[in-house]
């Protein structure tokens, strides 16, 4: 076992193994290689309890191994090398800072429990090519919040398209389990529990989930159920026109509270997306730029503005004359 890099390695025929990081810095380089060998493992526990917020991995990695990264409660953001084979059971468990993590298309597997009690993440991208399997299901699975999930689909011959859907959270209730002695037993419950099923090996089931929407309409709030019918329509992957036309009529009869919440919170691409759509009248766009204006928010005044000039003045021009 030799130490350089601020790390314990060793080297064996596969490549080197990164066996334990010896400090506590902010910001972790893992070399990719290391006296010109790839650095392909990262071992168990190697980083276990750190409190580094970013961690950069090498670009050959192959297999990080079980509690690699557990307890590291500071990392904010993951993104994977395409090299990368496996992740192992409770690899990053209770990382609770982590946000997002990219995952490569060639992933063939992740443990049991590996972003368990990543509590704070909210966004999932997963690279898709065909022919391999997604690698979504368990994580999604361990995580019960609402989770922005993007499909990157990759071709050899054209550009990517890009799906990109909410699994809503879910929550446990006490239920009674009969057995020889009778016991409580806690159960998955709520909307994200059935919008999890939509997902499977090879990708998700759009049509399962765009038909769920009458489910979440009943069943989530106005938060939750504008922002899965704006992002799916504005990454309209495999969507049909009888979904297209329910998640339309929807924004229809909701379009001013729609803008206005994108706009509170700071969502430019949605709150522009729903004005485009045409369907607010003269007043809805004046109240909205009285709202953009005493919020100090000059891009969205902007926007509103010209929008205002382009769908109504020049309408009112050609009326006059």
């Amino acid at each position: 076992m030799t130490d350089t890099y601020d790390m314990e390695y060793v080297k064996d025929e596969k490549g080197v193994s990164i066996v334990s990081y010896l400090f506590d810095d902010p910001e972790v380089v893992i070399p990719s290689e290391i006296d010109g060998i790839p650095v392909t493992r990262i071992a168990a526990e190697a980083f276990s309890g750190k409190k580094m917020k970013y961690i950069h991995l090498p670009r050959k990695l192959e297999v990080i191994e079980h509690h690699a990264f557990s307890e590291c409660r500071n990392i904010q953001r993951l993104v994977f090398p395409q090299s990368l084979k496996s992740i192992g059971n409770y690899a990053f468990y209770n990382c609770w800072d982590l946000q997002t993590i990219h995952l490569p298309s060639r992933l063939r597997s992740i443990g049991f429990g590996a972003f368990m009690n990543c509590e704070k993440m909210t966004e999932l991208i997963q690279d898709k090519e065909e022919g391999h399997e997604i690698s979504i299901g368990s994580i999604l699975n361990d995580l019960s919040q609402q989770i922005h999930v993007v499909i990157k689909h990759i071709y050899p011959d054209r550009e990517p398209e890009v799906a990109k859907v909410i699994f809503t959270e879910y929550s446990y209730e006490i239920v009674s389990v009969v057995s020889i002695c009778k016991r409580e037993a806690e159960k998955p419950t709520g909307t994200g529990v059935q919008m999890r099923y939509c997902v499977g090996s090879q990708d998700i089931d759009y049509a399962k989930y765009d038909n769920m929407f009458n489910v979440i309409r009943r069943d989530d709030g106005f938060d939750t159920i504008i922002t899965v019918v704006v992002e799916r329509l504005m990454y309209p992957y495999a969507l049909t026109s009888e979904a297209e036309n329910r998640y339309r009529e929807y924004i229809d009869e909701h379009a001013f509270e729609a803008a206005k919440k994108f706009l509170n919170e700071d969502e430019m691409d949605k709150m522009h997306f729903v004005v485009e759509m045409g369907v607010l009248g003269q007043e809805d766009i004046d109240s909205l730029i009285d709202d953009s204006i005493s919020r100090d928010k000059t891009e969205y005044t902007a926007f509103l503005m010209d929008y205002r000039h382009r769908s109504f003045s020049m309408a009112e021009e050609s009326f006059v004359l």
